[in-house]
């Protein structure tokens, strides 16, 4: 941590670039719940632009992390797993800790957020729970994303790119009258080799197709915009940990991901009455696939395919009066939305798997006089399918005065949500007992049933914000202070319905041969497959300072938080050579911290600098097995830093328009990847430099990333007692070209 801190304070006077971006900087309200300008709010928050996405590169929210204090979304395993984790909190599975909102319409499941930046207007990190209005899954904050709309922008724009790893990507869009359509694709051969066969094995493909259509009228405003996404994804880069060296990759059997996502949401604004009502609504589909080995070794063990059909609208109304004292606005909005998830996950048990993880256990537990019990199939299923219901309806009120310099804000959400799962786990196996049993005898194993939860939330917000001049002043800038509330959802493990199936059909087979099976309970029961929601209080307070004068330009923000949190939802493996992994609750946790913001602007010369430090702990945590209370929460760096530098030269030339030359650096403290501490990532940095040559409408360029070939581990797993970790991406160059008309 110290070195990062070091090197932070070195590169704070010398570091970032914000190219100018005149279409974003004219955006004074993030989204239609923002009643407030974003100087306004009393939340850090953290604006990327379209021309800065595009100059940098950063073509998903992944990429957001290198920019966004405290923010860390590992880049590792499928497109499926999109993990965000910020202020010590996070899920690798299930709910996220923040919200993603494109264009007004909440992104209801994290299988989508790994999307390709296509014509990104603007990207608004707001950082601290936002529960007040954006309710379920927003506890650390939110991000709201800002297409390019055709009321903004007439013409053509594109792209086109090649890199390391045969990276391909290409982009077109053309906005004319009232519409816009943009088409994006990109391939990689992948990074990493599976040395099972020798072939890449983390092949990509993704297409990406949108259409915003707008119409607007003196009392009338309608947005819609419609989204469709195709990905295909080959296998996992997972290396075994054995006997203290980190194995290559190497797994026998098919892994990949497939996913098909619908979007439409349409936006109306009505004035009326002294009202401005502004009405979301969309419609999300989700259709995915997963084969996975899920030991990842040459081992013909078991096998997972995982598919999901996903149906969820969603409907939110907001209010604002037209008419008002000059002192006091408001918003008052009603939030709901219905998602059916239909879901199978099969998993396939192999030879080596029956006789390590079912035969091996069972026989150590038949009387040696009974013989040798075995199971007369190759490979057999177990079943797995899945009706998952949720709903969620909510109201919420925040009043916003001011008093001179001061504005103060007071908000609450009420928000009720209920969930529903059938589930139906079955299996069919022909077992013998040598030498006794002379015909194998056909057990039927099946766990089925249903069960559900409701949840009922009170979320709360108080803030105070004191203005220093105006925007535009000298020298301006803002305090503020805020105390909220934030939840994340509860909801179902089923991943581990297979472990319990195993269970009992273990169970089944010992009982219909007279045997007590000493071990039966050892795994998970019924009583896993549910986890609560987690909760959070959040105490903050931060200043954000602007200095203008002589052609220089100097912004500046910093921001402490502390954090209380109840119930705070953990990924764990069950203990022994389980299959599956689960969200667990944990009593209580603490986190606190500072995050940070430079830039600076002269002339030609950018420079910026953000980052973070972090300490977060559990306060409580007792896994039945183990006390876990005072150790570091898994997975969220105690530490985080970006720094940029660059410089721009404008020619006076009818071809060459201008050359910048940028170098960055991105460091990351130190992560545990597991309760007891055992494993963890030392702090490592990654550099990057990049080229841009202007040209009339156009520009080329040159990106390079990881410089040094820095090696580092994204992410830690456990499956039948084995560890497993997975290396950052390798040294990286890209070549490309962007263009407008």
């Amino acid at each position: 941590m110290n070195s990062i801190l070091a090197l932070f304070a070195a590169l704070t006077l010398a570091v970032g670039i914000h190219p100018k971006d005149t279409i974003a900087e004219a955006v004074v309200v993030s989204s239609v719940k923002q009643s407030l300008k974003i100087p306004e709010v009393a939340s850090p928050v953290t604006s990327v632009t379209l021309s800065v996405i595009e100059d940098r590169g950063i073509s998903a929210p992944r990429n957001l992390s290198a920019v966004v204090p405290g923010l860390h979304i590992p880049d590792y395993g499928s497109a499926m797993t999109s993990s965000i984790y910020m202020r010590g909190l996070g899920s690798r599975i299930d709910n996220p800790v923040v919200s993603l909102y494109v264009d007004d319409v909440p992104v209801l499941d994290k299988n989508n957020y790994d999307f390709q930046f296509v014509d990104v207007r603007r990207a608004d990190m707001f950082r601290g729970p936002q529960g007040t209005l954006y309710g379920r899954n927003s506890m650390v904050g939110i991000l709201s994303v800002e297409t390019l709309a055709p009321s903004v922008y007439q013409g053509i724009r594109g792209g086109v790119e090649y890199g390391s790893a045969n990276t391909v990507g290409a982009r077109v869009s053309m906005y004319r009258g009232r519409s816009g359509t943009s088409v994006a694709y990109r391939h990689s051969d992948g990074f990493y080799v599976n040395d099972y066969d020798g072939r890449d094995c983390d092949k990509s493909d993704a297409l990406y197709l949108r259409v915003r259509c707008e119409l607007d009228n003196t009392r009338v405003k309608m947005d819609n915009h419609f989204a469709l996404s195709l990905h295909k994804q080959g296998g996992y880069p997972y290396r075994l940990w054995q006997d203290g060296v980190l194995q290559p990759v190497n797994y026998n059997d098919k892994s990949g991901y497939r996913r098909l996502s619908f979007t439409d949401g349409f936006r109306a604004e009505l004035l009326t009455g002294g009202w401005k009502m502004n009405s979301v609504t969309s419609l999300q589909l989700l259709f995915d696939s997963m084969d996975l080995d899920q030991d990842f070794t040459p081992k013909s063990m078991f096998t997972l395919n995982q598919t999901q059909r996903q149906y969820a609208v969603t409907q939110e109304l907001i209010f604002k009066p037209v008419s008002k004292p000059e002192w006091w606005d408001s918003q008052t909005g009603f939030f709901c939305f219905a998602k059916y998830n239909n879901m199978s996950a099969p998993v396939r048990f192999l030879r080596d798997g029956i006789n390590s993880l079912i035969l091996d256990n069972a026989n150590a537990n038949i009387p040696e006089a009974f013989g040798t019990l075995d199971i007369v199939e190759e490979q057999f299923p177990i079943g797995s399918d899945f009706g998952i219901f949720t709903y969620n309806a909510a109201l919420y009120h925040e009043s916003y005065f001011r008093l001179g310099r001061w504005l103060l804000t007071a908000g609450v959400r009420i928000d009720h949500e209920g969930n529903f799962m059938n589930y139906d786990s079955r299996a069919d196996v022909n077992f013998i007992l040598s030498p006794s049993m002379k015909e194998p005898y056909l057990l039927h194993t099946r766990y089925e049933g249903s069960i559900s939860n409701f949840y009922f939330q009170v979320l709360p917000k108080i803030s105070a914000l004191y203005r220093i001049g105006e925007v535009g002043d000298k020298f301006s800038g803002q305090v503020f202070a805020t105390v909220s509330k934030g939840y994340k959802s509860g909801g179902f493990n089923t991943q581990i319905f297979s472990d319990i199936l195993q269970n009992k059909m273990m169970t089944d087979m010992m009982g219909a041969l007279g045997v007590h099976l000493d071990s039966e309970g050892e795994g998970p029961d019924a009583g896993n497959t549910t986890y609560k929601p987690e909760t959070c209080m959040n105490y903050e307070a931060g200043v954000r300072l602007a200095f203008n004068g002589g052609g220089h330009r100097l912004t500046a923000a910093l921001s402490a938080f502390y954090l209380q949190c109840r119930n705070q939802q953990i990924t764990v493996f069950p203990p022994g050579k389980s299959t599956g992994r689960m969200m667990a609750n944990a009593g209580r946790s603490r986190s606190c911290g500072v995050e940070a913001e430079l830039s600076w602007r002269w002339k030609g010369l950018s420079l910026q600098a953000s980052g973070s430090v972090l300490n977060a702990v559990f306060k409580e945590y007792n896994d039945g097995r183990n006390d876990y209370s005072g150790n570091v929460i898994p997975y969220s760096p105690s530490s985080t830093l970006f720094a940029l530098a660059a410089y721009s030269f404008a020619f006076d030339h009818p071809f060459f328009r201008s050359l910048e030359i940028s170098a960055d650096v991105t460091g990351t403290g130190k992560i545990v990847w597991d309760e007891a501490g055992e494993f963890s990532q030392a702090p490592y940095y990654i550099l990057g430099a990049g080229l841009r040559l202007g040209l009339p409408h156009s520009a080329v360029f040159l990106r390079g990333s990881n410089l040094t070939g820095t090696e580092y581990d994204t992410f830690y797993f456990k499956s039948v007692g084995n560890s497993f970790f997975q290396r950052g991406k390798p040294f990286r160059l890209t070549l490309g070209a962007d263009f407008n008309f």
